[in-house]
């Protein structure tokens, strides 16, 4: 695995704590392996999430359904990660 830069380790945590705010979830059960479902993440949760995560990161991230295909902390963290990243490059 790969070593995360600052930067890059910023964002994550960043985007675990909206997930955290958003999605009224302890912030210790967001671990990588974690089911959305499992830790009470809903549907509506990830677009409470989606939408904070915009306006935190001021990006158009949530363009498809990609995001409701999420099942782990990992992948959602990971989409937006790559989401930002992409636009930050752009």
């Amino acid at each position: 695995m790969t070593e995360l830069n600052a930067e890059e380790a910023g964002i994550i945590e960043r985007l675990l704590q909206i997930i955290a705010d958003e999605g009224l979830v302890d912030r210790s059960k967001l671990e990588p392996h974690a089911q959305l479902d499992e830790i009470g993440v809903s549907a509506d949760d990830l677009v409470l999430i989606g939408n904070a995560i915009e306006r935190e990161f001021d990006r158009d991230i949530l363009s498809d359904d990609e995001v409701e295909r999420c099942v782990t902390v990992r992948e959602l963290v990971s989409l937006f990660a790559k989401r930002i990243s992409a636009q930050n490059a752009g």
